[in-house]
């Protein structure tokens, strides 16, 4: 794909950098998302907040860090599907705000998309400075985002990183991603389980997490 044939009436294009990388998580309410490129976004830095119940920890945002830069993918949409993108978003909860940031593509150039940041953000922090158990995000959001980083072939160094990031050890919806993946690709079982199946709560324990990081941290 050249440039010239990346822009196409009535779409845009949406720089992804959390969940939305992996490209089975974006068509599930954007079925029109087209990978365009992977792409860098330079003197941002990749960061967790404001707890979701939905993923069991803090969602990605961007925040403005020179000498940082955050990967993350390309997708093309077609305009009528701006307004689903948006309500994943919750720009109509004011979790975050649209705005539109130039991106840098390996073979392309460059390109401006529309990228969602939250309302409410981290302060800076210095590269050596811990980071607050509140900014891990939980083992299944951390997972999702490596899978859409390995899918579309990030550089080596990136996905270390990512690798790295400490996560709260919350599974959160976990389990019904992994019943709609395997569903999206064989028909579900019709067998019926009687009863119901007993799970243990998923709670966020702050004060037990910081009391571990504590031992280990003294």
């Amino acid at each position: 794909m050249i440039k010239s044939e990346i822009k196409k009436p009535n779409t845009f294009l949406y720089f992804a950098y959390g969940s939305n990388l992996w490209s089975f998580r974006i068509h599930i309410n954007n079925p029109s998302a087209e990978f365009i490129s992977i792409a860098r976004l330079d003197n941002y830095r990749l960061d967790f907040w404001r707890y979701s119940k939905f993923w069991g920890g803090p969602t990605a945002t961007l925040v403005a860090t020179a000498n940082s830069h955050v990967w993350g993918v390309i997708w093309r949409l077609n305009s009528e599907n701006m307004a689903d993108l948006d309500e994943q978003e919750g720009v109509h909860n004011k979790i975050y705000y649209e705005t539109y940031l130039k991106v840098f593509t390996p073979y392309m150039g460059a390109f401006t998309c529309r990228v969602y940041v939250q309302k409410i953000n981290p302060l800076p922090r210095g590269d050596n400075d811990p980071i607050p158990v509140e900014q891990w995000p939980s083992w299944t959001y951390k997972e999702v985002i490596i899978i859409g980083a390995l899918e579309h072939e990030f550089p080596e160094y990136y996905i270390q990183l990512l690798e790295k990031i400490k996560h709260n050890e919350e599974k959160g919806c976990f389990k019904m991603f992994c019943l709609l993946r395997r569903f999206s690709r064989d028909k579900p079982c019709e067998c019926r389980v009687p009863g119901r199946i007993p799970r243990k709560p998923l709670k966020l324990n702050l004060r037990l997490k910081r009391m571990k990081r504590k031992k280990m941290h003294p």
